[in-house]
């Protein structure tokens, strides 16, 4: 029963946040309409769904896992998360777009976590990096264009630049992803 109250009052106070999704606007590409997916460690536009986790214990009181959800966009951005410690979006020293493993606060030396804002558009709000985001084409057949963060010294070519709409949504994404 503790478990269960724990587990409760997480969600509870994870619902009273700002979550969103994010669909990536690129008229006339192959990402134009994606969404942004968190996978692996990494983020992907189209590809596979997310990869989320949720512990057998949970059972019925996991969320989905089937959206990748975030939270922050004012500076610092995570992904919106039950698993204890949270899950920290970053952007590697090569550029990736990344985040931290659950239980586990660790980025490779270098990283950026700073430099994310959300502005309100005409009808909708947009997730911005500092100097941008940009979509590479894949190295694996169904992995969906990788994200980096446009970072001195990152070779964009061949590589898309998009918008991030932030769509609202009601809770968390995932247990953990």
């Amino acid at each position: 029963m503790k478990s269960f109250v724990a587990l409760f009052t997480l969600v509870a106070s994870a619902a009273a946040q700002d979550y969103f999704s994010v669909m990536v606007l690129r008229s006339a590409s192959p990402i134009h309409y994606s969404t942004l997916t968190a996978r692996g460690g990494k983020f992907y536009l189209g590809g596979a769904g997310p990869s989320s986790y949720c512990p057998p214990e949970v059972g019925d009181a996991c969320p989905s896992g089937n959206n990748t959800v975030f939270a922050g966009g004012d500076e610092t951005l995570s992904l919106a998360v039950v698993v204890p410690g949270g899950q920290q979006v970053y952007i590697a020293p090569d550029g990736t777009m990344a985040y931290t493993a659950p239980h586990s606060a660790y980025m490779p030396y270098g990283s950026i976590v700073d430099g994310w804002s959300k502005t309100k558009g005409e009808n909708y709000y947009y997730l911005n990096f500092k100097d941008g985001l940009v979509g590479c084409p894949p190295t694996v057949q169904n992995q969906g264009y990788q994200v980096f963060g446009k970072i001195a010294g990152f070779n964009s070519t061949g590589c898309l630049g998009f918008s991030s709409l932030a769509l609202n949504t009601t809770g968390v994404g995932a247990w953990e992803y």
